[in-house]
């Protein structure tokens, strides 16, 4: 793997690569935090017409995968450290899709069918390398790898988490009901998981680092170091005792995994918060605002509890109204955001104000 690359389709990398670097280390590059401004696109151009459809060939045909996800990208302009990037998977949560769960495909999105009802079945569900889903999407990654190769970042493909495979795999109601009834039967099903995930990570990092610097995600974040990202959005169902008894363990695995592992929660879900910031390889936490939670300023106390843990802290999406709040009530040391603008002057600006708040908290925080 190369210690840098000049990435045609991303200006500035060098410059950029030392700032997400800053970010592990907690410290602030150039006096301004790691900020991905983002405003909408009015001239996006227009797609052809199979991107519109629903349909399993522009999911699982790679080049028209590719082409939909690029088409996708341009429905926003990118500024600041929001660099061009692609992963290649089709959604979320497709390690299942390796365990024999029958994903549908949607217009806009990909879910999946339950294909078993009970515990009782779970012997049924494993990783398995001879799987049709496995084998396709092992193509794919092959031609993105290629299509990216000197071009653009090529992240992980996006693979979930234990509450969300589960409740993929059974259904919600039942999912919840077993969860429930018989723990420990889930709690062991959601460790062989997790460890069988960890396989199938070991099998596509090599192949998406292969002309790769390093390795980003869907969110996106960049590490220089081997990294995984996890979630368990169907926890926000669930009790703190309950999780922590089912699904915690399986967290600790994917977590102990790489060493460097990113959780991707929401606001809406906080009573399994302080269980997760205790979990060793944890160290970043993107936190994301669910439109039934309170306004996102009322959540400064869970964020400065996820920095006070020593974790990195990711918000999104942050209004341009709120990103001067944020910047003077955390720590700018291994903070980040994303922050939506109006129009490129807007983002531009943005940037600027940016820079100046960073520089004026620090400045703070040393006196």
């Amino acid at each position: 793997m190369p210690t840098t690359a000049a990435y045609t389709a991303i200006p500035h990398w060098a410059a950029l690569r030392r700032r997400y670097l800053a970010l592990w280390e907690r410290r602030v590059e150039d006096n301004r935090i790691v900020v991905h401004i983002q405003n909408p696109n009015p001239a996006q151009p227009d797609p052809a017409p199979w991107m519109l459809g629903a349909s399993a060939e522009k999911y699982l045909d790679p080049a028209k995968l590719y082409d939909l996800k690029e088409w996708r990208r341009t429905a926003w302009n990118w500024h600041t450290d929001l660099y061009q990037y692609i992963i290649p998977s089709y959604g979320p949560n497709v390690f299942i899709d390796f365990c024999g769960a029958r994903p549908v495909f949607g217009a806009n999105t990909v879910w999946r069918e339950p294909v078993i009802s009970s515990l009782d079945e779970a012997e049924t569900i494993h990783f398995d390398e001879a799987n049709s889903n496995w084998r396709q999407h092992l193509e794919t990654v092959a031609y993105f790898v290629e299509r990216c190769a000197g071009e653009r970042q090529l992240g992980m493909t996006d693979l979930g988490g234990p509450t969300d495979w589960v409740a993929d795999l059974m259904g919600a109601e039942n999912f919840l009901i077993a969860a429930w009834e018989e723990p420990e039967r889930m709690r062991d099903f959601v460790l062989r998981l997790a460890e069988e995930c960890c396989r199938a990570y070991d099998l596509l990092r090599p192949r998406l680092t292969m002309h790769n610097d390093g390795l980003c995600d869907w969110m996106p974040n960049w590490s220089d170091r081997p990294m995984f990202t996890t979630q368990d959005d169907m926890a926000i169902n669930l009790s703190p005792e309950l999780y922590r008894e089912v699904f915690l363990p399986a967290q600790h695995v994917l977590a102990h995994h790489t060493g460097r592992t990113v959780l991707h929660w929401h606001d809406g879900c906080p009573q399994h918060l302080d269980t997760l910031l205790a979990v060793e390889g944890i160290e970043l936490v993107q936190l994301g605002h669910d439109p039934n939670s309170p306004p996102f300023r009322a959540m400064l106390p869970l964020m400065q509890r996820i920095q006070t843990a020593g974790k990195c802290l990711f918000i999104s999406c942050v209004e341009a109204e709120d990103v001067q709040f944020f910047i003077e009530h955390l720590d700018p040391r291994g903070l980040m955001m994303i922050i939506n603008t109006t129009d490129d002057d807007a983002s531009r600006r943005m940037e600027e104000d940016v820079a100046i708040w960073t520089a004026a908290r620090l400045a703070t925080m040393a006196d």
